[in-house]
């Protein structure tokens, strides 16, 4: 018998992987947003940029949370930065997550 960890079927886990060099389209829109000024350097300010991204788009990022998982990476930009970042998103939510560069285990 398998058991899922998720104890509420309406939400699903999914994560990514950001590229280095502020690749990434939440990256983007905040420096875009914020006259380019300098990126914030902190997990959970980086963290809030994203979700806030995310939110713009209708998407509610139940849990969030980064957890390092590649010892090393290559300095191109775009090669990962070595953290993933899951989400807890509602289940309607995944599809378009999925089309946007998601994954799910």
């Amino acid at each position: 018998m398998l058991v899922s960890c998720n104890q509420d079927p309406e939400k699903e886990l999914v994560f990514i992987d950001p590229i280095q060099c502020l690749g990434n389209s939440w990256d983007a829109a905040w420096l875009e947003t914020h006259d380019y000024d300098e990126y914030p350097r902190t997990e959970s300010e980086q963290l809030k940029i994203f979700t806030d991204y995310y939110e713009a788009q209708g998407i509610k990022m139940v849990d969030v949370y980064s957890a390092l998982v590649f010892d090393a990476v290559c300095d191109a930009c775009s090669c990962p930065t070595g953290y993933r970042i899951f989400c807890m998103v509602k289940a309607g939510d995944v599809d378009f997550l999925l089309d946007s560069g998601f994954s799910q285990h």
